[in-house]
């Protein structure tokens, strides 16, 4: 996407005044991959620059590698973010149907995050979303850009909260408890991402589907390799059935017998094999880390 035209055309055109009104997101939330096409909304485009200013040109550029958006379980809100190709510059929005806007961008350079927000109520506190974000760059330094700000015209809502006892980016799970499904996605989990990752995960069902779907990921890169057995995947139908495999903890315990191998393959020698599950690992870690807290 050639965002610096686009920003800044989309800057000239922004009028001085608020827009108001709420965010048609229902073809996100209906297929959240869907979300790449922003592009094209005009209308999120026009909110999104009236809440960062002169920020929003440095905040789309970092949309060059697109994570896997995630869709609110605790609103009608979808979650995205994104990465440039070079560097580890990155940014992220969370987008409310009712017009509430929740977004930050990181500078590597200077170790510093800057959130913006239209919500009197998130303002000085970090929307949960955002703060799962910032767990990503440890020691960043926060900066609240616009906590005094006149683009302010919301002041909550339904949904997960700023200020809500449950607003939290870490948590203790207690391992020892899986039963032997939750223990095979968290396996699965750690071959993936990193053991402590995988121990951080409450294990419920939301998570499962994170991870089958980081596995079907890693399958379609790594497609053209030579490596067997190769186990099947989400959407695959199952012999002899017309039904096709669902994402959930119960897949990857039935198929974690070829999962765990397959996985190790890939993780060997090659750099090319290793880069599948690195990609993968990378567009869907907010995703499990939401899913897992629950929102």
């Amino acid at each position: 996407m050639k965002y610096k035209s686009l920003c800044l055309a989309l800057l000239l055109s922004v009028p001085t005044f608020s827009f108001a009104g709420n965010l048609n997101l229902d073809p996100y939330l209906a297929n959240p991959a869907a979300l790449s096409k922003i592009d094209s909304n005009s209308h999120i485009q026009n909110e999104l620059a009236s809440i960062l200013g002169g920020d929003y040109i440095k905040f789309s550029k970092n949309f060059e590698v697109l994570a896997t958006p995630y869709k609110l379980k605790t609103a009608k809100a979808i979650y995205s973010e994104g990465r440039t190709k070079v560097g580890n510059d990155a940014s992220a929005m969370t987008l409310y149907a009712d017009g509430r806007i929740y977004a930050a961008h990181y500078n590597s350079q200077k170790n510093t995050v800057r959130y913006f927000t239209n919500d009197k109520s998130c303002s000085t506190v970090l929307h949960p979303t955002i703060q799962v974000f910032i767990k990503h760059y440890p020691n960043a330094k926060v900066e609240f850009a616009n906590s005094n700000n006149s683009v302010l015209k919301y002041n909550g809502g339904n949904g997960f909260g700023c200020s809500s006892s449950t607003s939290r980016s870490t948590q203790v799970y207690a391992v020892a408890s899986d039963n032997p499904t939750q223990a095979a996605a968290r396996e699965v989990a750690s071959n993936i991402w990193t053991q402590s990752i995988a121990d951080s995960l409450d294990m419920n069902e939301e998570v499962g589907i994170v991870i089958s779907n980081t596995v079907k990921s890693i399958l379609t890169c790594s497609a053209n390799f030579n490596l067997v057995p190769k186990p099947p995947g989400v959407g695959d139908p199952i012999p002899g059935t017309k039904y096709f495999i669902q994402p959930g903890l119960k897949y990857l315990k039935d198929y974690f017998s070829e999962i765990i191998p397959y996985l190790a393959g890939l993780s060997g020698d090659q750099p090319v094999y290793r880069a599948c599950i690195n990609t993968a690992a990378a567009n869907n870690r907010t995703a499990l880390e939401l899913a897992s807290l629950g929102i």
